[in-house]
């Protein structure tokens, strides 16, 4: 029997070459009810937009034959066009909503029915107030976060405190992940990253202009217990490759010139195979399912809460907004979103590639009324796609982001559709179990 690790990896290894053919395109953000059913509320839980890399030009610098290029923006802070890019995604939902009779196509009315809360970090507070404007223009919409703190337990559970990790289980169940991942399913990535490092196309080797302080591929392989946010963390060239890896995606997405993407030798298709090396990483750091857990539970209580009040109308503790509300956007991260797809057992394949979640990346939760009275909730999954970022392109319901309906594991109901005590229950005894 194939493992899943394996079956996972060969997934990647050849989902760069698939098209958004392989993906299901819907027409709008909420194209899921039929023409009797009314849509209630929306919960989207989002990542912010494209941002500069979290690491010093220095220190980038370090691992490089190569000078990196240089940001208009402190790291890890969103840019200008990331700030216009999350401005294509709000004009975009606010036209489905409006397709959907959930909001009016203009006006401020709607601004009063959506309670928009976003993380503390700079780049999430500068993408809450990009999509406030643009869902809303000339309406001044509130964004919401926590103050005097450096962490929102919405978002950083186990670096707030509040719900703690058992770091024994996950270290075990994190390193035996570790030890049935296949090396050589990827190793041959790994040397076309460390080309490229070294300034040379990623199927040649070259003699470059001077050795970089240190080679990915000279890193010393290991797991070692982490703090805060990760509670346990991994060594070695796929750790270093999966985070250049978003760094040339960044680059591509922040439409610097073609000859500054990876020094020139990083093309699109070069992007998307790079990137199968994040999506690896990305899998053992935040869908290992004592990690997932503990990243994702607190804010999927939230959000089962809030989806409570929607179908009661009156308030229930631990709701966000209140019983008006229509909207609901939290401006997060990519580990929130993974760590709440796999308490759901939610996957997705989009513009090729495979449970990736790219700035911008939005999991929407939609919930919907019958004409007698019960209701159902939809899970969807939408992002731009790697052309529409580069390109900055407008985003309408004729030409949408990528976006697909998924299944929720443990609902009985019709395929990608769950009646909403069955949906409570699932997402209670996710975020409950280990």
């Amino acid at each position: 029997m194939i493992s899943r690790n394996k079956v996972f990896l060969i997934t990647f290894l050849f989902a760069f070459a698939w098209t958004t053919l392989n993906a299901q395109t819907v027409a709008g953000i909420t194209s899921h009810g039929t023409n009797s059913d009314k849509l209630k509320l929306v919960v989207v839980l989002a990542r912010h937009g494209v941002r500069s890399p979290t690491w010093t030009l220095d220190r980038l610098n370090t691992y490089s034959s190569l000078p990196w290029p240089a940001w208009s923006v402190a790291p890890g802070d969103l840019t200008a066009r990331g700030a216009e890019l999350l401005k294509r995604i709000g004009a975009y939902n606010r036209a489905s909503l409006t397709e959907e009779g959930l909001f009016p196509a203009t006006g401020c009315s709607a601004s009063a029915e959506t309670y928009i809360w976003s993380d503390v970090d700079r780049r999430n507070q500068a993408s809450g107030r990009a999509m406030a404007d643009s869902l809303f223009p000339g309406c001044a919409a509130v964004v919401h976060s926590l103050a005097g703190s450096d962490n929102d337990p919405l978002f950083h559970p186990a670096a707030a405190g509040i719900d703690p990790a058992d770091t024994d289980l996950i270290f075990k169940e994190f390193s035996k992940r570790v030890a049935d991942l296949p090396r050589s399913q990827y190793s041959e990535l790994l040397t076309q990253m460390q080309r490229v490092l070294l300034g040379c196309k990623p199927d040649a080797d070259c003699t470059p202009q001077k050795q970089p302080e240190f080679r990915i591929m000279d890193e010393k392989e290991g797991v070692v217990r982490g703090k805060d946010d990760k509670v346990v963390t991994m060594k070695g060239p796929l750790t270093e490759a999966a985070s250049f890896a978003e760094d040339f995606l960044l680059e591509y997405a922040d439409g610097m010139p073609l000859e500054s993407v990876g020094w020139g030798k990083v093309d699109e298709v070069q992007v998307r195979k790079f990137l199968t090396l994040h999506s690896i990483y990305f899998d053992l750091m935040h869908r290992t399912p004592s990690i997932a857990k503990i990243e994702g539970s607190n804010m999927m209580d939230h959000i089962t809460r809030t989806l409570q009040q929607g179908v009661e109308g009156k308030p229930v503790a631990g709701a966000i907004g209140d019983p008006g509300t229509k909207l609901v956007l939290l401006d997060g991260h990519d580990t929130t979103i993974a760590g709440i797809a796999t308490l759901l057992g939610l996957h997705w394949d989009l513009d090729g590639r495979v449970d990736d979640t790219p700035p911008g990346t939005e999991l929407i939760f939609e919930l919907w009324q019958t004409p007698q009275s019960t209701y159902r909730v939809h899970v969807s999954i939408a992002m731009q796609t790697l052309r529409q970022l580069r390109e900055v392109q407008e985003l309408t319901l004729a030409n949408p982001p990528a976006m697909q309906v998924v299944t929720i594991e443990g609902c009985t109901g019709k395929k990608h559709s769950c009646g909403w005590e069955e949906f409570r229950t699932v997402a209670d005894t996710a975020t409950r179990k280990m």
